[in-house]
């Protein structure tokens, strides 16, 4: 009888390992169709192509801050003006929707929510893209916030009694003002009476002391004049924004468990952090040489939050992620070009990063359609055929300039299916490497037609 019990009992185990290891091998073919380049090995001598694929980090980063909301019903009504207020300002006449006592009133000026401190935050904040594309009758509410938070205001009565309105606005400040390293989120609390809200005291959240912004401040001012001691500000803008994406690059790790990750301290301070961190210090920097950046969320992968940028160069808009620019994020990257950054992600197309990336904004973003400041295109490394002087001069300059990797684009698939023949099938790709190479390494970009050959 035990025999049986036995027997029974190690069915069972076996039983349970089988649906174990079906759930683990599951989860492992889910984690490896994640990712974003092929890693192949090529043999001249065996013509064998061998494919094996790395997983993209996940990253976890968005702008939905922490937001609470607080309900406080009055039943003195007495006090409320039935009249509103209004502030003449450089950006027009502002109606304030809040019902509020003239101490109250008085309160909103004393912390410097007034005419003149109005003027010249729109001052400060013309040439922002959220603030440029926001509707006319939200700047006021744009604001007042940005006013209180810059001036590390604790609670205020603000002009708005919609919280939608609210938390729009409060994001596209927070898109705007990188900056902004001290607040992750805001509590408001709707005064209502049986009928509508009357007002709304907005209270944004600060992660840290106003001492501590202030020695912060310091650290982030040295990050900076190293960053600017190293680029001619007079240079063009591909210039600017290519310096800027190497720099953060070189100087950042990525570490999903890096402290600050979620703003510029954990690049600025401690060299390591994920997508929105990197985002907002390319944004910080690249405004020091008067680039338009603008961070922009959405989604990767797996419904991965992400978050990279939008660029202005030379007055067209194009995308730039320097997370996936940094090797550091991706599992056995070759792109080793100039220290491990990968330049596919520098300066592309809507249509290019959507092969990847889902857009998720919280504002409407206008097409990027420009190629001519894309990498590729600007370093001659972007084909439209097979073109024998490119390509050597492509090999040739990488190896001059001391590169570990040389990378090519091509116009379309047709031609990267082309190039691909040419070099790999054919054999070609030897005629620009070494002789004594039996074998090479390279990695290709299906999504958006490149090719990628170490050097070394």
């Amino acid at each position: 009888m035990k025999k049986i019990y036995l027997i029974i009992g190690a069915l069972i185990l076996a039983l349970i390992l089988l649906i174990g290891a079906s759930v683990l091998i599951d989860k492992q073919l889910e984690k490896d169709t994640s990712f974003i380049s092929d890693h192949i090995d090529f043999d001249k001598t065996a013509q064998n192509v061998a494919y094996t694929s790395s997983a993209s980090n996940g990253s976890s980063s968005s702008l939905d801050m922490e937001v609470t909301e607080k309900v406080a019903h009055i039943d003195d009504v007495s006090k409320i003006k039935d009249d509103y207020e209004v502030i003449n300002t450089n950006i027009g006449e502002i109606k304030i929707d809040a019902g509020l006592s003239e101490e109250e009133w008085g309160d909103r000026i004393a912390i410097g929510i007034n005419a003149q401190n109005i003027n010249a935050a729109n001052d400060e904040c013309q040439g922002l893209f959220y603030y440029d594309n926001m509707e006319p009758e939200l700047k006021q509410l744009y604001l007042e916030i940005y006013i209180a938070i810059k001036n590390y205001t604790e609670a205020f009565y603000i002009c708005s009694i919609d919280p939608e309105d609210i938390d729009y606005a409060f994001n596209c400040v927070m898109g705007d003002h990188p900056e902004i390293f001290y607040t992750n989120g805001y509590m408001y609390t709707k005064y209502t009476t049986t009928e509508r809200i009357i007002k709304i005291e907005f209270t944004p959240a600060y992660t840290i002391s106003y001492e501590d912004v202030q020695k912060y401040q310091k650290d982030i001012d040295a990050y900076k004049n190293a960053f600017l001691a190293g680029i001619n500000k007079n240079t063009d803008d591909y210039t600017k924004i290519k310096y800027t994406y190497e720099f953060i690059i070189m100087n950042t790790e990525y570490d999903v468990d890096s402290v600050e990750n979620q703003n510029i301290l954990s690049v600025f301070l401690f060299g390591r952090s994920v997508c929105q961190g990197y985002a907002k210090a390319f944004q910080y920097l690249s405004a020091q040489l008067g680039i338009q950046s603008t961070l922009v969320v959405g989604y990767v992968g797996a419904n991965e939050g992400h978050a990279w940028n939008m660029v202005k160069c030379n007055g067209q808009y194009y995308y730039i992620d320097c997370t996936w620019g940094d090797s550091s994020y991706l599992e056995n990257s070759m792109s080793l070009n100039s220290g491990g950054i990968n330049y596919d992600y520098l300066n592309i197309t809507t249509s290019e990063l959507q092969l990847t990336h889902v857009i998720d904004n919280f504002m409407p973003l206008p097409p990027c359609t420009g190629t001519s400041d894309n990498y590729y295109v600007k370093e001659g490394l972007y084909f439209r055929g097979i073109d024998l002087v490119q390509l050597d001069n492509a090999f040739r300059n990488a190896k001059t300039e001391g590169r570990d990797s040389v990378e090519l684009k091509c116009s379309d698939s047709e031609v990267y299916d082309r190039l691909g023949e040419y070099l790999l099938e054919e054999n070609h790709i030897f005629d620009y490497m070494s002789n004594d190479k039996e074998s090479i390494k390279y990695m290709q970009n299906k999504d958006l037609n490149i090719y990628s050959f170490p050097l070394r």
